[in-house]
């Protein structure tokens, strides 16, 4: 048997699976930078004793170029000027020990300053998104800080579905946000193993070059699963979160077949992660609230719950309360990955080969059109 180990929070869970059950998704295309080339990459990116450096996450990947970023600019006699949003600046803290990160407040002088500042450096992991088709720059400036523009982004949706890896209504009100800033972006490509490329400059051509890039490493020949079980991001510790973990599902949905069973690997030790989510599992808002609802976090995850709950069975191993998974919002639950595994067997043959996705990083599915 091989020996398959998952991601589960803060350990790792061991998949015990006979080879002839086992089909392990993989993207052999998906190669990391080395060191050296990673360095040599990072020379390109043009720091002064003006720059600001505006991480948007506190991805594994964003901290190590901000980490070198900062390294760069120790060796050369420069003081960078780091700041963050509110829900990156706490984490950003942890993992950037020593450094002062300061805070973007939430009001449009402040943002405008640094947009509008050819000094300013946006720092962002780029990947696929369900509701935009991908994130990057554009998108986490209109969620975190336009309101008004992140509501007419939903509802220039063409349907209720998830559209990961497509471009869409959506992305290009977010692009357009971006028109005319001054503000530069470097935006990484990424896995659980490391940084797979980076662009840098403006930010509407950085962050395209960066779609481009996913674009080419897109998988285009997995459709029609009958399985599927998805570990999670440690690049963006999306096991952490029933939100996060819920992105990874709808990113995948395009290959699975009709009443295909997907089992959601993920711990989420910090809970559900979005409004819409904790207000859906109170009872204060209800499933079809979408349709009529200006939006607030997470309502697509509610849109995508009440347009696919019908179509797949999904089932999570999450250290969530049972009731609200399984009561509320409809999810089977297993206590571990064998009882998962068994229950897969029993719903397909013994001879069932279960598809497995490690990292769903590279896992870029693209809808054949």
């Amino acid at each position: 048997m091989p020996e398959l180990w998952l991601n589960y929070g803060s350990t790792d869970i061991i998949v015990d699976l006979k080879v002839e059950n086992l089909s392990l998704v993989e993207n052999s295309k998906f190669d990391i930078l080395d060191s050296e080339n990673l360095d040599q990459e990072i020379k390109s990116i043009q720091i002064g004793d003006g720059t600001t450096l505006v991480p948007l996450d506190a991805t594994n990947s964003t901290v190590q170029l901000v980490s070198k970023l900062i390294a760069l600019a120790e060796a050369k006699g420069i003081k960078l000027s780091i700041k963050s949003t509110p829900k990156a600046r706490k984490q950003l803290s942890n993992k950037l020990q020593n450094q002062n990160i300061g805070n973007i407040d939430n009001n449009g002088d402040h943002l405008l300053t640094l947009k509008k500042d050819k000094n300013t450096i946006f720092v962002s992991k780029t990947n696929i998104d369900p509701f935009f088709g991908y994130s990057g720059t554009p998108v986490t400036l209109l969620r975190e800080f336009e309101q008004d523009k992140m509501n007419e982004a939903f509802k220039s949706r063409t349907d209720n579905f998830p559209h990961p890896a497509l471009i869409g209504p959506p992305i290009e009100v977010a692009n357009k946000l971006c028109e005319g800033m001054n503000a530069m972006s470097v935006e990484i490509t990424s896995n659980n193993s490391g940084i797979n490329n980076i662009f840098y400059g403006e930010i509407l051509q950085s962050f395209h070059n960066a779609i481009k890039n996913l674009e080419s490493l897109a998988i285009a020949d997995e459709q029609e699963l009958k399985s599927l079980i998805m570990g999670t991001n440690t690049d963006t510790n999306s096991s952490s979160t029933l939100s996060s973990s819920l992105s990874l599902l709808w990113n995948s949905v395009n290959v699975l077949k009709r009443n295909a069973i997907v089992v959601m690997v993920s711990e989420n030790n910090k809970g559900f992660g979005s409004k819409a989510l904790e207000k859906f599992a109170y009872g204060e808002i209800k499933l079809e609230d979408y349709k009529n609802s200006t939006y607030f976090e997470g309502l697509e995850h509610i849109m995508f719950i009440d347009e696919l709950r019908e179509k797949y069975n999904v089932a999570i191993l999450s250290s969530l309360p049972k009731y609200y998974l399984k009561d509320i919002f409809g999810l089977r639950v297993f206590s571990n990955i064998q009882e998962a595994a068994e229950k897969i067997l029993e719903m397909n043959g013994k001879s069932h080969r279960i598809s497995i996705i490690k990292d769903p990083n590279t896992a870029i599915f693209k809808k054949q059109s």
